[in-house]
């Protein structure tokens, strides 16, 4: 018996999903470029603006919050992995509280609470003068800043066809990559001169995109949906959590973030320590990354668009392994850039489709459920990532780790690729 979500025939996009030729075939012809932006909703355009004000203060902080805690508090690099592991605990219980909350009360006023507890813990952590307030605040902000994460993705699936969905997602990333393509270099020079400046404008940028909820968002969430999740008797994460196609997707993109986490947070202090690459050359690379995200991600996105999701994802996951695992390979800053640029295209594809095939597979009542595990699937890998990846670092295996992440990923690859054959199986 199919699973919670998992309905052919009540949802087409699950089949176009594995590539059911009869269901993808929609997408043969595509309108021009203009004509087929304008036809989202006006309320898309807004998150995707807000996305991009948001990422832009993220990215003056949070890419240099490893080196921050480091120096501010002298503390060995696995200490720096145990706080960043107490911000992605708390974000386990945001990601899922954030998911139910949703379902249950509406996207926007779960949005509107994130936001504005996001600015106020981001000014607390840039005024934080112990160990013990960085890893408090660093679990205050893990559960504020990603509380809001499952709601604005189902708000996108509400907007959204199930045709429209990976390109509205892929557009949400290209504003959100733009803000992080420019943020790493402006907070690698505020670094440089203080942090509680960096801090300082990080929060003022929450602060603004509350502001934008407030004025010009809308609540998606159908009085008609919401009284399905009211009035269910299994309303919380039971169904969500019986789906099993859903539950191995989400193990196998677990496994991937925790590679990837590896990148985002034990990578600047590896190429600083090691090898005397400092704050600026690691926000070039995050740079790199993003700016490749505003230039390539709408036109790979299209490309693919035709494409079953989980041999997609298989691609993706893929381009991670080696991009991450060549980072062993590498000491001089031009084969971070080329490293930088083979991950990141695998960024550029896992990224959307799994947002999408995520939206496929969730009734419109609990999809702020799904997309909140979808969320816990990164908070997990960033909570064991830093930890298992700076237990390396200071065990001496400071190559080994790149070639263990990367092989991670490229064992997800296959999951990925096993997952559509059983699911092909079962018809």
């Amino acid at each position: 018996m199919p699973s919670a979500g998992w309905n052919y025939e009540r949802e087409p996009a699950c089949a176009a999903a594995l590539g059911d030729p009869a269901h993808a075939r929609g997408n043969l012809m595509q309108p021009q470029p203009r004509a087929y932006y304008r036809s989202f909703p006006t309320q898309l355009w807004v998150l995707v603006g807000g996305g991009f004000i948001n990422s832009l203060g993220s990215a003056l902080v949070f890419p240099f919050l490893t080196l921050y805690l480091r120096q501010r508090f002298g503390i060995p690099l696995l200490q720096v992995g145990l706080v960043l592991t107490a911000n992605a605990v708390a974000g386990l219980l945001a990601g899922l509280l954030g998911g139910f909350i949703a379902d249950r009360f509406g996207r926007r006023s779960v949005m509107l609470v994130s936001l504005a507890s996001t600015s106020v813990v981001l000014l607390l952590i840039g005024l934080a003068s112990t160990y013990g307030q960085a890893v408090l605040l660093a679990a205050a902000i893990g559960l504020t800043s990603p509380l809001s994460q499952p709601a604005r993705d189902a708000m996108i699936a509400d907007l959204t066809q199930p045709s429209q969905r990976a390109e509205a997602y892929s557009m949400l990333r290209v504003a959100t990559n733009l803000g992080y393509a420019i943020g790493p270099a402006i907070g690698g020079f505020l670094a440089s001169v203080s942090y509680l400046l960096s801090f300082g404008l990080a929060a003022s940028a929450s602060l603004a995109v509350f502001v934008l909820t407030w004025f010009l968002v809308r609540e998606t969430l159908t009085d008609a949906a919401r009284a399905r999740a009211s009035n269910s008797p299994s309303g919380g994460f039971g169904p969500v959590f019986r789906d099993a196609p859903f539950m191995l997707f989400c193990v196998l993109g677990l496994l991937t973030a925790v590679a990837y986490a590896q990148v985002t947070t034990n990578l600047p202090v590896h190429m600083k320590e090691s090898l005397g690459l400092g704050e600026r050359y690691f926000g070039w690379v995050m740079t790199t990354n993003a700016a490749m995200v505003v230039a390539l991600q709408m036109a790979i996105t299209r490309a693919i668009a035709r494409w079953p999701r989980l041999p997609t994802l298989a691609l993706g996951a893929a381009l991670y392994g080696v991009g991450v695992g060549a980072i062993g390979l590498v000491s001089a800053f031009p084969g971070f850039i080329v490293c930088s640029v083979i991950y990141t295209l695998g960024e550029i594809v896992v990224s959307p489709t799994a947002n999408a095939f995520t939206a496929d597979l969730s009734p419109a009542e609990m999809r702020g459920r799904y997309m909140g595990l979808l969320a816990l699937t990164w908070g997990v890998a960033y909570g064991i990532g830093p930890a298992l990846g700076g237990a390396m670092y200071d065990a001496g295996f400071k190559v080994a780790l790149w070639f263990a992440a990367g092989g991670l990923a490229l064992s997800t690859a296959l999951g990925y690729l096993l997952l559509q054959r059983y699911l092909r199986k079962r018809g």
